[in-house]
This record gives structure tokens, C-alpha cells and sequence, in this order.
């Protein structure tokens, strides 16, 4: 199985959930531990696994499996995998969602605090004029609307003309990677991060969390090499949230978020740029 490493979590996530449909589709005998401690935690069946269909931000979990209900019932169910490389026992009340839950990759038209970051942004830098004199951007300047819908909302590169040449004009300043990461800091000053913010924020979060956890019908563990078969492996069934009772706002390089919710549980989020600090792509990660 290939190195486990930061910068190979992603392909291997997506070998791992391979091998774990192989394994059930197959029902070889790998395929056997989890249909086994699938019908002990639950009593029913797993009859099949697949691949997702789809792979874009609105598709909250990893592969399916067709289970047979107690009742004759049989439908295609979804499953969140959570994996870790250490081999070692799960604890009979460890839930998987404790461990950092990926729950939404949300664009910033979706929360009003981050439709405030992005104004305070605009007035600053973009709308003062301030990066078209400093990197003699000879594209118009946006309105706030133009620029918010072409550079701050798409989950790409920057889409109006001022965004694309002030994209390039950056990078060729200041390098090829670069990006306008000191600009951050008058805007975060700048947030004001008042109770009512806060309250509207979580009535925002909420659902939008509770959307994501709600297409996890079922939750897959697996600590250990599932080439090698040491491993150990725990189901647990759904889990939404019940409420958000605060969020703790803390203002860094970028903004992150701790929401503290009912049962003790809590889940973290920030926000920031997505495709170059200043660029395009802010956006709000719930995990």
C-alpha cells in the first residue's frame, strides 16, 4: 500500500475505499470481517458495495452498500469511511466523528460573516484602488456585486478581468506561488465579530452541517493495513447534530471557528481563500 503521508491522504483514501468495495462486492475473506460486524452491530445484511457516483462537493460520502433489511427490504445505502494508518483497539464508545468529520467545503455566498469578510476585502483593496495602483492593473475596477459573483464565489481561478490580471500581476511580482497573504490582516482586524454575528452564524452552520452528516447513513472505522489484514474495523449508524449551542471565533492568519454543540460534541471550521489568498474562492470548512 502506498506511503502514508500528508501529501498522499487523499490517494490513499481513494485506494482504501477501493479495497473495501472490492473486498465487499467479492465477498472474499477480507470482504467477510465486514459483513460479519455489519450484521452483529445492526442484524442485516450487506449484499453488495460500489463506487460513489460522483465525486463533486455535494456528494458527502465515500461508496455505497445494498443492504437486506430484517423486513425483506433492500436499498442502497451510503458510507463516510474514516481510516487511520495505526494499528490498534477500538474503543467500544469511540465514534468516528470525534476524530475531525469532514462535514461541508462551502462557498462564502452561503454564511453572511464570510459576505462580510469578502466586503471589507473589496473596500480595502479592491474597490480603494489601492491593488490597481500598486500593481498597475490596467483592467477596470469591479463593482462589489461583479467582483463578489466572478472571483469570490467560484470555486476556481478568478473570473473578472480585474481578478485575472490582478492574479497574474501578483504572481509575477512577488513569485509564481505567491499570493496576497499580508493583505489578509487589515480585514481580519476589521471583522466585527458581535453576539448577533455569532447567532446568525450558527443559524446558518446548522443545517448545512446537519444536510452533509444526513447523507452518512453509515459510518466505517478502520484502524490498521488492510492489505495485510491488520486491522480493526467498527460501524456505527448515522449522527446529526442536535444543536449549536456557541461558537468560539478565533482570528489568526485566516479565521477559525469551534462550535460547541449538545452531547459534548464539537466540530471546528475556517474560513479562508481556496485559490490564492486575495484571489478567488473564499469559502467556509466545516470539519
Amino acid at each position: 500500500m502506498s506511503t502514508r503521508t500528508k501529501e498522499t491522504a487523499a490517494a490513499n483514501e481513494t485506494q482504501d475505499i477501493a479495497f473495501i468495495v472490492a473486498a465487499i462486492h467479492t465477498k472474499n475473506g477480507t470482504g467477510q470481517r465486514f459483513l460479519a460486524t455489519f450484521k452483529e452491530e445492526f442484524d442485516c445484511e450487506i449484499l453488495d458495495a460500489r463506487a460513489r457516483t460522483g465525486s463533486s462537493r455535494g456528494t458527502h460520502y465515500d461508496f455505497d452498500i445494498l443492504v437486506h433489511f430484517p423486513n425483506g427490504e433492500e436499498a442502497w445505502k451510503h458510507v463516510e469511511h474514516k481510516g487511520s494508518k495505526s494499528f490498534r483497539a477500538i474503543k467500544a464508545d469511540e465514534k468516528p466523528w470525534t476524530a475531525g468529520v469532514q462535514f461541508h467545503n462551502g462557498g462564502c455566498d452561503k454564511y453572511s460573516i464570510a459576505k462580510s469578510y469578502a466586503k471589507i476585502h473589496y473596500d480595502t483593496h479592491v474597490g480603494s484602488g489601492s491593488l490597481k495602483n500598486i500593481f498597475d492593473i490596467l483592467a477596470p475596477i469591479p463593482s462589489f456585486d461583479d467582483w463578489f459573483k466572478q472571483d469570490c464565489c467560484v470555486q476556481d481561478d478568478p473570473r473578472s478581468a480585474f481578478g485575472i490580471e490582478l492574479k497574474q500581476k501578483v504572481r509575477a511580482t512577488r513569485g509564481h506561488r505567491s499570493s496576497l497573504l499580508a493583505e489578509r490582516k487589515p480585514v481580519i482586524e476589521a471583522l466585527d465579530l458581535t453576539q448577533e454575528v455569532k447567532q446568525q452564524f450558527i443559524k446558518e452552520v446548522l443545517p448545512i452541517a446537519n444536510q452533509a452528516l444526513e447523507q452518512k447513513d453509515y459510518w466505517l472505522t478502520i484502524c490498521g493495513n488492510l492489505e495485510d489484514g491488520k486491522f480493526n474495523l467498527a460501524w456505527n449508524p448515522k449522527f446529526t447534530i442536535g444543536s449549536i449551542q456557541d461558537v468560539e471565533i478565533t482570528k489568526k492568519k485566516d479565521i477559525t471557528f469551534k462550535f460547541n454543540c449538545s452531547d459534548d460534541f464539537t466540530f471546528g471550521g475556517i474560513l479562508r481563500w481556496g485559490k490564492g489568498a486575495g484571489f478567488s474562492c473564499l469559502r467556509i470548512d466545516l470539519k
